[in-house]
């Protein structure tokens, strides 16, 4: 196409000259105005752009002094090192073409310099905080320890430990400006005191120098947030707690320690449908130093586990998780941290809860609990204070005090108290306490579902190795009220798996009332009776639908707009229906005349006193319900469709199920034929 208008352009310029002579003999014409002559500029590429300029049809371009090329555009890419010139060619009788531009040159590292943002300039303090100068243009930081990965910050400051390397560069999310270079290796070396310190009189200060030996810690835990990243109606996510912790972090006086006790990813549709990796990025963001594994990491099988694990920058603990008798690959038993020059060990466990995880994935695996638990631990911890130096031992323990335990023993062996633990975060159990045992070791658990944190401030003497501990828990009005901005990376890593917005807040039905959780778990029952006759009713005669059915908070569904949302909230449980075999005497005492709370079932056509023990009958659960072992059911068929309850549960309220009498009267026969197995349940 070039070559075809450079044609076309001689052919022009002979005939305007043709008739420019002929025309000119007797009378020359008078001069005309010329055209603007065009501007350029080339970008970081090399593309160089011109505006366009009026009464122009076309221009004519040169590179490096060689041949005149036309086009219709205003822009061109040339290579690095050439130059070009332009001038654009008039298509009106009133204007002459256009001079040249000037030559101009493309130079690739000239450009992309001038285009750079300026290299940060990085002091570090005596006691290790590296701070840089702010970067005009700079949208954020992007900064390496010790050659490690590369972490992104809006901060201008971050706290380094003795002999750590530190680099910074600034960056841009635009166009217009390329990353800085980084900045000067800096490597921060603590100063070495011309004595040992001492602190006979224990007044935490050395009694030579005078300077502090204290370091002073604050330890923050998190356990059971399910999944509660966005915001809703019901509680707050993770937007303003992200906004909380870089507060803290920005506070010099102390220095965090953020981990978990476990069940950190199921929970919402957020979370669950990319399996924890929108959670576990967070996790990253914010600096957690380790894991805990929760019953609820295996919620989709232990192979989701080596990914996520490979997706977190800190480690997943359980000490105690065996396969086919071998230690697994996605934890490890511990991990050790510094701050403050004190060395913490972090012990991780997960409690006695195998048999709260779908018997779909528990075939070779194993808790250790009990005394060999306690074995495990102890060797942990002797391993950390004398191979490892460890100065402070944490026991995180995906277990804990509830209304099944009367004391902190029925769940802890208060033996690792005596010196070989010093601080315990706990989990599973969703309660919130501060608790002391017979050692005077405390125990924090912060409820669950980001209802609250636990927080203990240690201040650990350097010479004595005597320590305090203030342990409180923080509720939502201290980490997530109004006063905190939501942090933009929130939305950023929510963006990340959902670039098309949230396809599960569409509205399926709307309630004039609140379904309580009795209702719903009527509405369940009720529905895997009729999916089962409706899959395999015609070759089997089913007699019961239900089994073990649990919500999770807020335990009920609002008056209004019901979305899948909100029931994967209260439903988030991925168990496949499954058509059984049971005999009459387990039917009965497991499904009839249960004294089980969380068991709910719909059973139109018979009653306990119809059963008959030596008969075997089919009934429709969830393979939660048919794995566990004590409910002695034989699967005979499963729906392999991805669809659960909450599935079926929203199947039915875009029906108009909620909305019409319809509802109600399924629940009257329900009640009716079993109104002794609908309790609440926690």
């Amino acid at each position: 196409m070039k070559k075809l208008f450079r044609i076309i352009s001689v052919f022009v310029a002979s005939v305007f000259l043709f008739c420019s002579v002929v025309g000119c003999a007797t009378d020359r014409a008078p001069k005309l105005p010329k055209l603007t002559t065009p501007t350029v500029t080339i970008d970081s590429d090399g593309v160089a752009e011109w505006d366009s300029i009026e009464y122009a049809i076309y221009y004519i371009y040169v590179i490096d002094e060689g041949d005149e090329y036309l086009t219709d555009e205003c822009s061109v890419r040339i290579a690095d090192g050439e130059s070009i010139k332009v001038k654009a060619v008039s298509g009106s009788e009133q204007y002459a073409d256009s001079d040249f531009s000037v030559y101009k040159a493309y130079i690739k590292d000239t450009v992309q310099q001038q285009n750079k943002l300026g290299t940060p300039q990085v002091t570090v303090s005596a006691d290790g905080v590296a701070t840089w100068n702010n970067i005009a243009n700079a949208q954020y930081y992007i900064y390496v320890i010790n050659s490690g990965a590369e972490t992104r910050t809006t901060e201008r400051s971050v706290r380094l430990t003795s002999n750590q390397t530190f680099k910074v560069k600034a960056c841009s999310d635009n166009a217009d400006y390329n990353d800085s270079d980084y900045s000067q290796l800096v490597t921060y070396v603590a100063d070495t005191p011309t004595h040992n310190h001492t602190d006979a009189d224990s007044d935490k200060v050395c009694d030579e120098c005078g300077k502090s030996v204290m370091a002073e810690l604050t330890f923050l835990a998190v356990n059971d947030l399910h999944g509660k990243f966005i915001d809703t109606d019901n509680q707050p996510g993770v937007d303003e707690f992200t906004t909380y912790l870089k507060n803290l972090y920005a506070d010099t006086a102390r220095e965090e320690v953020l981990l978990s006790s476990g069940d950190m990813w199921q929970g919402t549709v957020e979370s669950s449908t990319n399996k924890g990796k929108l959670m576990t990025e967070w996790m990253n963001h914010v600096g957690f130093v380790s894991m805990t594994l929760g019953n609820h990491e295996y919620d989709w099988g232990a192979p989701v586990l080596t990914p996520n694990s490979q997706l977190a920058e800190f480690p997943f603990l359980a000490i105690n998780i065996t396969y086919n008798g071998k230690a697994v690959d996605y934890c490890q038993p511990s991990t050790i941290v510094e701050k403050g020059g004190i060395k913490i060990g972090i012990i991780g466990a997960i409690g006695d809860c195998l048999s709260s995880i779908s018997g779909d994935f528990t075939t070779g695996l194993k808790f250790a609990t009990g005394s060999e638990l306690t074995a495990l631990v102890k060797a942990e911890s002797d391993r950390l204070r004398n191979n490892e130096g460890c100065d402070f031992i944490v026991y995180s323990i995906h277990e804990g005090y509830g209304s099944e335990t009367s004391s902190i023993s029925d769940y802890y062996d208060t033996s690792l108290s005596n010196g070989y633990v010093d601080l315990v975060f706990e989990g599973h159990t969703h309660q919130s306490y501060i608790k002391q045992d017979e050692y005077n070791v405390y125990h924090l658990q912060g409820g669950g579902e980001n209802r609250y944190v636990s927080q203990a401030d240690v201040s650990y003497n350097t010479v004595t190795k005597q320590y305090t501990v203030m342990p409180r828990t923080l509720g939502t009005n201290v980490y997530a009220n109004s006063s905190l901005k939501d942090d933009p990376i929130v939305n950023e890593i929510f963006d990340k798996y959902f670039p098309d917005g949230n396809p599960y807040t569409t509205v399926l039905g709307n309630i004039r009332s609140q379904k309580s959780d009795t209702e719903i778990y009527e509405d369940v029952a009720r529905l895997y009776y009729e999916k089962g006759v409706e899959l395999w009713g015609n070759s089997y005669d089913i007699v019961l639908g239900g089994g073990f059915l649990k919500l999770r908070t807020p335990y009920r569904v609002s008056a209004g707009d019901v979305t899948y949302a909100s029931l994967f909230t209260i439903l988030p449980f991925d168990n496949d229906i499954v058509l059984g075999k049971i005999s009459g005497y387990y039917l009965k005492s497991k499904f009839l005349e249960t004294t089980n709370e969380n068991y709910h079932v719909y059973a139109p056509t018979v009653s306990a006193s119809s059963i008959n023990n030596n008969t075997y009958y089919y009934i429709i659960v969830d393979s939660y319900t048919s794995t566990y072992a004590s409910n002695r059911i034989t699967e005979v068929e499963r729906w392999d469709s991805e669809k659960y309850a909450r599935d079926l549960l929203a199947d039915y309220v875009k029906a108009g199920g909620w909305s019409s009498s319809k509802s109600a009267l399924y629940n009257s026969a329900l009640l009716q034929s079993n109104n002794n197995l609908t309790r609440y349940a926690l």
